[in-house]
């Protein structure tokens, strides 16, 4: 008994809380309306609508529109960023930081940062021409979104592909467990761009239609844009600020496939390692898994390999599995921090949404892939991948507060499926 409780006290200890949620896609730029348009399999591709669309390579992608940024100017990237961080900061109720600044942090996941800002003094420079003058990088944008919070902590840019997303939340969560910060928002962004279009046009991997994760007739992805950001606070700081607590992000990992430029390792070996190595840190049988939100990108290669992956790690028959991408398009360095904060709200609402698209399931693909209508069931761990180019395999393991440490903190009441009440408690 002794040794339980000492078990549980290090646990609690140790724990890494998700408070506050800020997102900004295709489908939805409010937390609450994203998800509702997740849940109903909502589709947010469509045909370009920008002015310079003649400019790409393709004319389907994934844009976000309608949203307040909080500053005028600035590129795309960094609106984008500046609106999910202020979100979430609001959401958690630290809009107005007045604690020590150096313990609290940024660390955001982005395949280069403001690609669109450096794309033209790149060309200029190939074609011998005078060009704009490159903006930001992936640091600058790092910086630019800590300063504005007032965050003066550790503030790294996560690049690992698109995997990003999932990196920058396991970075921000060992610096909390280390004990070199209290509060970290992070998260992932990217912007459409023509270049990162080209770049999948070379490769072949551009849908001609639609994305249709797990389908018998997938033909590729859809690129497209958006942001989102998550509070993560060690446990003891959310308890002493009373703060609302959404969940535990009880486990992450990574792992390399070192097989491939672009390609997943044939028998996903680095999907398979992260996947055991994240629940093995969260102490989480593979049995006790209720939902994966699966990188499901739409190609060929991708989705059988995944497939195989969580066969050989969840056995025959699966949890519930589901890909946003069918709905988002492919958010790039954002799109596993986006589904991090769709794993957050499944596990608040027992509510898993569907594959949009998906109308004939792969026979290579037989998972139990949520697809025509969104499932209502209870949710208490969920399981998050990310996969990206040059082996980058990433999972993050997210549970309902207390499944793992027995940690309750503050808590909304009077919430309901798809609403949230304010936030209770006061920065420090």
């Amino acid at each position: 008994m002794a040794a339980t409780a000492a078990a549980t006290a290090h646990r609690r200890s140790t724990a890494v809380v998700v408070t506050g949620l800020g997102v900004l896609t295709p489908i939805g730029t409010t937390v609450e309306g994203f998800w509702d348009a997740a849940v109903r399999g909502v589709v947010g591709t469509a045909p370009l609508n920008r002015p310079d669309a003649a400019d790409f390579p393709a004319r389907l992608a994934g844009e976000v529109s309608g949203f307040d940024a909080p500053r005028a100017r600035g590129d795309r990237s960094l609106r984008l960023a500046s609106a999910a961080v202020a979100a979430a900061a609001a959401d958690a109720g630290i809009s107005r930081w007045t604690g020590d600044p150096y313990r609290a942090g940024i660390c955001l996941g982005t395949l280069l940062g403001s690609r669109a800002g450096l794309e033209p003094a790149v060309t200029g420079f190939h074609r011998g021409t005078d060009a704009p003058a490159a903006r930001r990088s992936a640091a600058d944008l790092m910086d630019a979104v800590a300063r504005e919070r007032g965050f003066l902590g550790p503030g790294p840019a996560v690049a690992t592909a698109c995997a990003s997303g999932n990196s920058a939340l396991a970075h921000a969560a060992d610096t909390i467990r280390a004990g070199r910060a209290d509060v970290m928002i992070a998260g992932g962004v990217d912007e459409l761009s023509s270049g990162i279009m080209m770049m999948f046009a070379s490769l072949r991997s551009l849908a001609p239609d639609c994305l249709r994760p797990f389908d018998r007739g997938r033909a590729g992805l859809v690129v497209s844009e958006g942001a989102a950001a998550l509070v993560l606070e060690s446990y003891e700081h959310a308890r002493r600020r009373g703060a609302h607590v959404y969940a535990e992000l009880a486990g992450w990992a990574s792992a390399s496939d070192a097989h491939h430029m672009t390609a997943p390792h044939p028998q996903g070996s680095g999907a398979r390692r992260s996947m055991l190595r994240a629940l093995g840190m969260a102490g989480i049988s593979p049995d006790r898994v209720d939902h994966v939100s699966a990188h499901g990108t739409g190609t060929p290669s991708n989705d059988r390999v995944e497939a195989q992956a969580l066969r050989e790690v969840f056995g025959p028959r699966t949890p519930a599995v589901t890909s946003l991408k069918g709905a988002l398009g492919h958010t790039q360095g954002a799109a596993s921090a986006i589904e991090a904060v769709a794993c957050v709200l499944a596990l608040r609402d027992g509510v898993i949404p569907p594959t949009a698209n998906l109308v004939d399931l792969d026979p290579e693909c037989d998972v139990d892939v949520v697809r025509g209508r969104a499932r209502e069931t209870p949710v208490r761990v969920a399981v998050n991948n990310a996969f990206g180019f040059g082996g980058n395999t990433a999972c993050t393991v997210f549970t309902r507060p207390g499944t793992v440490t027995g940690t309750v903190t503050g808590t909304r009441t009077g919430a309901r499926p798809g609403t949230v009440t304010s936030t209770a408690g006061s920065p420090r």
